[in-house]
């Protein structure tokens, strides 16, 4: 995605929303992924004052993103009776210490359909099956990829994640179940044995 960004002319957006509005320099997302000073409190081993000792974060590696949000419009074509998932938008989630606790951060979003001509060109390795080769943009069309809801546009007119409006993690997981189980119901209610 990096590269896509600098060599490319993929355009990042801001992680404020997911909405594409605010778009960012290359120079911003590298500055956003480079090293930055940061104060931490040390004690003295001797008097036991507590010092201000201004250190460097490491550079950022893109090893500590593991977890991607992807942002997805389902669509019913009635012609095809066919249920479409369209990618919108992906965002990488890399894992920042603050504070001795490590918190989950997104960098940047990037339209989907922007990126998809850089997503075919590279191969997806695959441990388990050397023998059938797959890119990145096959990878996310074919949906071979683990995902649950944090987030839906369905009876939600605030625009709320799930997390504010469920506080339980267990009850979060199950209404994001329970939206998928909407939509495959709404699919199937339009059929006629």
């Amino acid at each position: 995605m990096l590269n896509s960004i600098k060599n490319d002319s993929v355009t990042a957006f801001s992680a404020d929303n997911d909405r594409f509005t605010t778009p960012l320099t290359v120079d911003q997302i590298m500055n956003q992924t480079a090293g930055a000073y940061d104060t931490t409190d040390v004690p003295d081993p001797v008097t036991g004052a507590i010092e201000k000792t201004i250190t460097k974060r490491p550079k950022f590696s893109p090893d500590s993103v593991y977890t991607f949000r992807i942002k997805e419009q389902i669509v019913f074509d009635k012609e095809a009776s066919r249920l479409f998932f369209r990618i919108i938008g992906i965002a990488p989630i890399a894992k920042q210490v603050i504070g001795g606790k490590s918190v989950p951060r997104i960098l940047f979003w990037i339209y989907y359909p922007d990126l998809r001509r850089t997503l075919a060109k590279t191969d997806v390795y695959n441990p388990k099956n050397f023998s059938s080769r797959m890119t990145w943009e096959e990878l996310f069309e074919s949906r071979f990829f683990s995902s649950y809801i944090i987030k839906s546009s369905a009876n939600n007119p605030g625009d709320r994640y799930l997390n504010a409006m469920i506080k339980d993690p267990l009850f979060r997981l199950l209404e994001g179940e329970n939206i998928k189980t909407r939509i495959f119901n709404y699919e199937q209610d339009l059929w006629q044995y």
